[in-house]
Formats: C-alpha cells, sequence, structure tokens
C-alpha cells in the first residue's frame, strides 16, 4: 500500500472528527488552532513524533521507539505510526512552516487552555 493510499484512507476513516474541528486551512486537530497543534503536536499520549522549537523551520523529532518515519509498520525497527499521527505529520509539514517563527504564548497557561482546553 503506497503512503498516498494510506492517507486518502486515513481522510476517509475519520470524517466525524474532521466535522467536528476543521480550523483554518482544514486543521482537524487541536479545535483548529494552529499555534497549539504546532508548538505541541497531537493531544494524545503516547506519540510518534512532537514538534521541535522553532516550529517554523524545524522538522518534528521522532519518539524513540517508532518507526524513525511515518508508516505504520516498520518491522521490528520500532512501532508503527497511527493513520491520525501520519495525517497529522503531513499537515504539520505543510501548516506549521508557513509562520515566520515561533512565536510565545502572551495570554495566560500555555494556549491549550484558553478558551476552552484543546
Amino acid at each position: 500500500m503506497t503512503l498516498r493510499t494510506m492517507l486518502l484512507l486515513a481522510g476517509l476513516a475519520c470524517p466525524a472528527l474532521a466535522a467536528a474541528q476543521v480550523g483554518t486551512q482544514g486543521l482537524l486537530w487541536r479545535d483548529g488552532d494552529p499555534f497549539v497543534f504546532c508548538r505541541y503536536g497531537l493531544d494524545q499520549t503516547p506519540k510518534a513524533w512532537f514538534p521541535m522549537p522553532n516550529y517554523a523551520t524545524s522538522l518534528p523529532a521522532i519518539t524513540p521507539g517508532y518507526c524513525p518515519g511515518p508508516t505504520p509498520n516498520c518491522g521490528t525497527a520500532g512501532w508503527g505510526w497511527t493513520f491520525t499521527e501520519i495525517q497529522a505529520y503531513f499537515v504539520y509539514l505543510n501548516i506549521c512552516p508557513q509562520a515566520e517563527r515561533s512565536g510565545d504564548w502572551k495570554g495566560q497557561g500555555d494556549g491549550t487552555t484558553v478558551p476552552h482546553t484543546h
């Protein structure tokens, strides 16, 4: 199965999620908030990848123990990525570099709880 096919299937598999949380530029996670998504990645534990500062110019890091790239199966090289993690990784690569630089959160908390937890 090609990566393109996997991404298509992943997109088709979660239409309810997509309808509930689509933000600007089609961002499906973190209630469509690009600041929170680019700074913190997916809201799940464990996760196959995580953002690295400066998220506007650096690639996400791979969590130790996971496959070294976005794939659901890499044999004995590590745990496979979920389709959500694969889809979110490529969305991250598309959306987050559009920022000129990583900015700091100026409000209360860390940005994940304003106006609600996301």
